[in-house]
């Protein structure tokens, strides 16, 4: 048994102003489209890791990013395969759910800004979110999903 823990992880519901979602096509990753997430270092706060994984990973600066709220779903997971800065370090990640509004143009966005993590990206509408997602991840959105669908219709 694995009694290593579970690494922290902001995940990224980013709207923009017509209430589509932010989708990434991962770097060196055919058709696997994804919400941006990533790692929460342990020296900011959970809503600081959240502007600060938006802006690296759509490339656009943190101001054009604000936080709406921290949903209360949150996604436990084992890795599959353990990535190499996870070895002997955690043995999956632990989610929650962030959602945000991009007020900045499309042309801000710039993936090649900081170390790429996406070769693509798109706006999709929220009832394309789990049909585009890469399965992997379809469990985790599918627990976000509810909220996200209130809160547009309130």
């Amino acid at each position: 048994m694995n009694n290593l823990p579970y690494r922290p992880n902001v995940c990224l519901i980013i709207l923009n102003k017509d209430n589509q979602i932010f989708m990434g096509e991962r770097h060196k990753a055919p058709n696997c489209w994804q919400l941006p997430q990533g790692g929460a270092e342990p020296e900011f706060t959970l809503s600081e890791n959240a502007l600060r994984e938006a802006s690296e990973e759509l490339g656009a600066d943190q101001d054009c990013f604000s936080i709406i709220k921290q949903l209360t779903a949150t996604h436990v997971y084992d890795f599959r395969v353990i990535p190499p800065f996870a070895r002997d370090l955690w043995k999956g990640q632990s989610q929650t759910f962030w959602l945000l509004r991009y007020t900045g143009e499309d042309t801000q966005i710039d993936l090649n800004r900081y170390h790429p993590e996406f070769q693509n990206w798109r706006w999709c509408a929220v009832s394309e979110l789990l049909e585009i997602a890469e399965n992997i991840r379809v469990e985790g959105y599918s627990k976000a999903l509810p909220e996200i669908i209130n809160y547009l219709n309130e």
